[in-house]
């Protein structure tokens, strides 16, 4: 075998002397192997080691071809620690952080990595257009999760937290987890589902949704543990046509609009009013760190309803689509399942005695999450008012209207 003059090239600016290349030519190996020892920039001394293996195990390092270092993929890449550490951020520089609009291998491609198409097999994605998954800032955004990340069977004050509750209100609390981990069930779920139909693409989306199941999960384990911890028990579960707005998403753009706009939003702003409902330490506590969860899981659907207005063609209609089906889902639950506004009344108004006046709370209540909402959607560059669901509007007037 005699080396190409290329390989030659190279070679000697490597120091490999004119009895190494003589050895080399020797050898039962093929010039692409040096070829690809030389792209290495290996050193003389490592190559003669490697010629001394060869000609003792002749057979075994004759299909050995190193062609891995022939990929296209930027190299002298040296991602810098930010403040917390080495964070994805941090790594998304260069060629690594550049994600095409459309994906477009359908195999485990890695963003940054080339695959060998005369060794290919395609997976199961369906998803390749950016526009369908992304929000600007979701590997920040999955960065923070970590770091907000809690436990809720040492996080919370077991112990210290809980006191006696007269059983109306107890049973209330109770309900309301009941409820709030049915919907962390759902959630859980319904995320999971779509894992695998994101291109591979689109990892930090993908790395951030598993944060958000996560989260999911232990709001349904924290609400669990609160419903038994006290002496209360589970309650009845919620009627559930919530979940249809979610489930029959034919699009992940849609269920995301669903789950993390409409329902986030007002789920959000309930979390953020329990200093008013909470009647135990331990209770204003575990709202606090779902309002933290949520508030994150909102963050992103709202960046990702950005994204989607701006760069899908026909983005607007078809999100005003994805809205009214969203809201009608969440009005039905709403209006349709009494137990979450019926123990919402009895907490805020302190006991049955005072029922009258839970209901004007649970009003305003009402009346806050719709004008959050369609804060959130004027953000995002969408007049949601004139369009809003009637339902919605309906119960900022009478709470208890079905």
């Amino acid at each position: 075998m005699e080396l190409s003059t290329a390989t030659k090239t190279r070679a000697r600016e490597l120091g490999w002397d004119d009895e190494l290349i003589t050895r080399i030519e020797a050898s039962p190996l093929k010039d692409r192997v040096f070829a690809n020892l030389a792209m290495m920039r290996i050193t003389p001394d490592r190559v003669g080691a490697f010629l001394d293996m060869c000609e003792r195990n002749p057979d075994r390092f004759q299909n050995v071809t190193f062609n891995f270092i022939r990929t296209k993929s930027e190299r002298g890449v040296k991602a810098v620690p930010g403040p917390n550490g080495l964070g994805t951020p941090q790594i998304n520089i260069g060629s690594y952080g550049q994600v095409p609009d459309r994906w477009p291998y359908e195999n485990d491609t890695p963003l940054g990595a080339h695959p060998d198409f005369n060794n290919y097999g395609p997976g199961s994605y369906t998803i390749y257009e950016k526009a369908e998954v992304w929000a600007e800032g979701v590997d920040e955004l999955y960065e923070q999760a970590i770091l907000d990340r809690w436990i809720p069977a040492t996080d919370l004050p077991w112990n210290e937290g809980l006191k006696e509750l007269p059983e109306d209100l107890e049973r209330a609390t109770c309900q309301l987890a009941t409820i709030y981990s049915s919907h962390g069930l759902a959630e859980q779920k319904i995320i999971s589902k779509w894992f695998e139909d994101i291109s591979y693409g689109f990892h930090d989306v993908k790395l951030f949704l598993g944060t958000q199941v996560y989260d999911a999960g232990h709001k349904v384990e924290a609400l669990r543990k609160r419903a038994l911890a006290n002496g209360g028990g589970l309650g009845q579960a919620p009627l559930g046509t919530l979940y249809r707005g979610w489930y029959g998403a034919l699009k992940f753009s849609e269920m995301i609009t669903a789950l993390d706009v409409v329902y986030k939003s007002y789920e959000l702003t309930l979390f953020e009013a329990a200093e008013d409902f909470a009647k135990t330490d331990l209770d204003a506590q575990l709202f606090g760190l779902m309002a933290q969860d949520s508030r994150r899981h909102l963050e992103y659907g709202k960046r990702h309803l950005l994204w989607y207005l701006q760069h899908k063609e026909r983005g607007e209609g078809y999100a005003k689509f994805f809205l009214n089906r969203a809201e009608a889902a969440l009005s039905n639950e709403l209006r349709h399942s009494p137990e979450e506004r019926e123990a919402l009344v009895l907490l805020f108004a302190g006991g049955r005695e005072k029922a009258s006046d839970g209901v004007e709370r649970l009003r305003q209540l009402r009346e806050k999450q719709l004008r959050d909402y369609i804060a959130l959607l004027d953000d995002v560059g969408l007049d949601r008012l004139p369009q809003i669901n009637v339902g919605l509007a309906r119960i900022c007037e009478d709470p208890l209207v079905v």
